[in-house]
């Protein structure tokens, strides 16, 4: 077995996304209900964490950094976001993956290659400004 074959990093994603769908659906609430429970979350994260990062303490912003720090190795060891996967399973009709409008934004084409790297993109270039601002509060702190 070939840990870093991208058939068995496939696999393990939709293995992570059918455990986690098998234990939303025991809940009862409908499908599309919990899609879009799952998507708000997943689309406002980013802004959300910006201002723990901003004026929660520095040791909690430290962790929710850890945290997202490793949904972006899964998302790089998984080739692919198993939250999106699990959206699209849970509500496929209509289904917008959360880099399409940055796609429609720049005109290249809606593609799951695309998609991939746009997301890893913007997720570098949310982690650069957020390491930044981990950096400033850091020296502030010590200057205060």
């Amino acid at each position: 077995m070939n840990y870093f074959d991208i058939t068995y990093r496939t696999n393990l994603r939709k293995n992570l996304v059918n455990m986690i769908y098998n234990q939303l659906i025991k809940t009862g609430y409908p499908h599309d209900i919990l899609a879009l429970i799952l998507k708000a979350h997943h689309l406002t994260t980013p802004f959300t964490t910006i201002i723990i990062y901003l004026f929660a303490p520095l040791y909690l912003s430290y962790i929710v950094c850890g945290i997202l720090l490793l949904f972006l190795i899964l998302y790089v060891y998984l080739h692919g976001c198993f939250i999106s996967h699990l959206e699209y399973k849970l509500h496929s009709k209509d289904f917008i993956n959360i880099a399409d409008p940055i796609l429609m934004l720049f005109n290249y084409p809606i593609n799951k290659e695309n998609q991939y790297l746009a997301t890893l993109y913007a997720t570098i270039s949310y982690f650069i400004i957020v390491f930044f601002i981990l950096y400033i509060r850091n020296i502030m702190g010590k200057i205060e």
